[in-house]
């Protein structure tokens, strides 16, 4: 095991913190190609999760027999910022399902809150696959629930790991969280263009719906040509490149996500040879610049990471 990489943020020029990354490359195989800190360090999977939950909606049938597209799809794997365009979508697919906002259970707020709410793609997703089965829609997210075991058990396949094994909690949203390894993670990223084609499809042709305009996620897809990425919770980056037919999975050890963009940008910098510039709508993301409360530009946030 090699030494974390660091991010460390600058105010006014004096290093105030530091966040230890995590970072591992894997080939499809599960080969681990390069690696700093803990390949092997468990973390939860929390909305990088998201592409997989959908999938059994989408191997039912259910997906395209509820008349669903491409756009409804990226929300449902998204951790979206909640804008308009990402609310037609959501609204999209609970008439497509027969539902009103009202059936989303991804927080306690009004409807249209919820709707708003980061999650709502996702939870959209399960309550889709129990229309379709016909399973109670009011209790979908209980871990016993057929649409949270069938998640649970995407995941299992695909991580290669047996369903009783892999740890599960309560997410952020309420419904069903994992924990896997990160050198599993990126594995599975490595895979997701041939595993889950539907989800990269959707999330590649419209990535402001994976996320938003100045996000990494949403910009690195847009870069980076067969580049598919979803951020989760606590500072995890999970990336896959099928072009070079890799995943990359990174960890930020405090969980602190402002280090996460520029921890994968380091990342990526390695891999893809960016001698110079990163791809213009990373720049900014690469050592992003925070204001404080009255507007002074001066906390800065730099990477230092060696991939061995």
């Amino acid at each position: 095991m090699s030494e974390p990489g660091v991010v460390t943020t600058y105010r006014s020029g004096f290093p105030e913190s530091r966040h230890r990354v995590h970072a591992v490359v894997v080939r499809r195989d599960g080969a681990v190609i390069a690696a700093c800190g803990d390949p092997d360090r468990v973390t939860t999977l929390r909305s990088s999760a998201k592409p997989f939950q959908a999938q059994p909606l989408i191997a039912s049938g259910g997906f395209d027999a509820l008349g669903m597209d491409d756009r409804i799809l990226a929300v449902m794997c998204a951790s979206h910022a909640g804008q308009d365009i990402h609310v037609a979508e959501i609204i999209r697919g609970l008439a497509a399902c027969g539902l009103g906002p009202e059936a989303l259970q991804n927080e306690r707020g009004t409807p249209e809150e919820r709707m708003r709410h980061n999650c709502s793609g996702n939870h959209l997703g399960f309550l889709a696959n129990s229309v379709y089965h016909g399973w109670d829609t009011a209790t979908y997210r209980r871990p016993d629930h057929p649409s949270q075991r069938a998640a649970l058990g995407v995941i299992a396949e695909l991580s290669g790991l047996e369903a009783e094994t892999i740890p599960t909690m309560t997410d952020g949203c309420g419904v069903v969280a994992f924990a896997l390894p990160l050198r599993v993670i990126a594995g599975m990223y490595a895979r997701l263009s041939e595993t889950l084609p539907r989800q990269f499809a959707a999330m590649t042709a419209h990535p402001e719906l994976v996320r938003a305009d100045g996000d990494f996620d949403t910009e690195v897809m847009r870069s980076v040509a067969g580049c598919v990425a979803k951020g989760g919770a606590e500072g995890l980056s999970s990336i896959g490149l099928a072009n070079e037919g890799i995943g990359i999975a990174i960890r930020i050890d405090d969980g602190n996500s402002r280090a996460s963009a520029p921890a994968a940008i380091a990342v990526m910098r390695q891999l893809l040879g960016w001698n110079g510039d990163v791809p213009s709508g990373l720049g900014a993301l690469a050592e992003p610049v925070f204001e404080n409360c009255v507007g002074d530009p001066i906390v800065r946030l730099q990477a230092d990471i060696a991939l061995a």
